[in-house]
């Protein structure tokens, strides 16, 4: 089993959702291979890119009425228990 099934599995059982099921551009390997994971709740959530390419990940936390501020120390494998 990939590494990248092993985060996708994780995120599931966080409760994350797929966003969108199109693979979108990699900002750093430039492959059309980034999920968009979500969680909403009522107060707040989360959104995860990963890319099933490279492994590069990004996220954002949400919160209600303000904009969406980015986690920049977040690092997918630890987040979901894989380290």
């Amino acid at each position: 089993m990939s590494s990248h099934d092993d985060i996708r599995r994780a995120l599931s059982k966080k409760g994350f959702k797929l966003d969108d099921p199109l693979p979108h551009e990699c900002p750093k390997c430039k492959e059309r291979s980034v999920e968009v994971w979500i969680l909403r709740g009522k107060g707040g959530g989360r959104d995860i890119d990963v890319c099933g390419n490279c492994g590069a990940s990004r996220s954002w936390r949400v919160r209600p009425l303000q904009d969406r501020e980015e986690d920049t120390a977040f690092e997918i494998k630890s987040f979901v228990g894989l380290t």
